[in-house]
């Protein structure tokens, strides 16, 4: 089988722009990743796109330089495989437009359909489909609009931003309301912070089943306002498993068209979980998931969307793994 993996970093979606040592190193981490476990389960013929300033990964794959726009050079690259991987971030619609040309082009597409990224990619808008599911999520508004009630400060950032990128936490409401009128840009939203545990549940999901890969303990940092993740520690919190499974299973039932692997970031005070966070895409703990559960995830990956039936995946076995970022 031929295989196309496209990593929007560090695959040519910046060229001609600032490459950002940070997300150029997640960006790399993930495809290697993928590769190393691409060629241990006999997957060979695999076909890459690369920045020009990002390192070649392997003289036994196939790497393509981007030279012209991604609408021009991918859809001819994607045809010619079997299988396509996505890798992009949800920012300025980024994530939307290049699954609609993956969807448009693949043969199989290992990823999510165009409903649910839209409905993910929007901070705002997960929002209002998990309240309305009775599923406990931080109070969410644009910018502008409200400020919710907190004692512990508050979270601005992008309504479809990545991550941890670009949050502010003010802890201050005169510094937040003087934030807030000096904010131009009306995309951001405004919640409150959570002073809790942070975590995450890394997933498969394939025709609306959902199979729990690991339960993750994230190390988050505060400094200079800006909120930075520092470290992953895969299959660290397995004591929450059954919360977390029966949780999955609730978000894929409300959001239709969850595919792939997915990953939630998650907030647990006073014995809820707060769903802040539903990435319907590869995040970085997928690095860690085969050396912490003795499996190349990859394959029972591949396996799930060739047999079409998803694969079973035993988290008992499994042990803690650091990431750091």
């Amino acid at each position: 089988m031929k295989h196309f993996l496209f990593e929007f970093i560090t695959g040519g979606g910046l060229s001609g722009q600032t490459l950002p040592d940070s997300l150029a190193r997640e960006g790399r981490i993930m495809v290697k990743t993928i590769l190393k476990e691409l060629i241990a389960c006999g997957h060979t013929e695999i076909a890459i796109t690369k920045d020009q300033r990002i390192k070649s990964y392997s003289k036994n794959i196939i790497e393509h330089t981007i030279s012209s726009s991604l609408e021009e050079s991918l859809p001819e690259i994607i045809r010619n495989s079997n299988i396509s991987w996505l890798i992009a971030p949800e920012t300025d619609n980024c994530l939307y437009k290049l699954t609609d040309l993956f969807l448009k082009n693949s043969s199989i597409f290992i990823g999510s359909d165009l409903n649910a990224v839209k409905i993910t990619t929007s901070k705002l808008m997960t929002y209002n489909v998990l309240k309305n599911a009775n599923i406990t999520t931080p109070d969410t508004f644009f910018l502008n609009e409200a400020i919710p009630n907190s004692k512990s400060g508050w979270i601005i950032k992008p309504d479809d931003g990545v991550g941890a990128e670009n949050c502010i936490y003010i802890r201050d409401r005169d510094e937040l309301v003087e934030r807030i009128s000096n904010k131009k840009n009306n995309k951001y939203v405004i919640q409150p912070f959570i002073d809790g545990e942070h975590m995450s549940m890394s997933l498969f999901i394939y025709n609306k089943n959902a199979q729990l890969l690991s339960c993750n303990k994230q190390e988050i940092v505060l400094k200079n306002n800006l909120v930075k993740l520092t470290t992953i520690i895969v299959n660290e919190y397995l004591s929450y498993a059954d919360r977390m499974r029966e949780l999955a299973e609730y978000i894929v039932s409300v959001i239709p068209g969850l595919s792939g692997y997915v990953g939630i970031d998650l907030i647990r005070y006073g014995n809820k979980f707060y769903v802040v966070d539903i990435n319907p895409r590869f995040t970085t703990s997928y690095a860690g998931l085969s050396a912490s559960l003795g499996v190349n995830v990859t394959e029972k990956l591949i396996q799930t969307f060739v047999q079409h039936e998803i694969q079973d995946i035993n988290l008992r076995k499994s042990i803690p793994i650091e990431l750091k970022l």
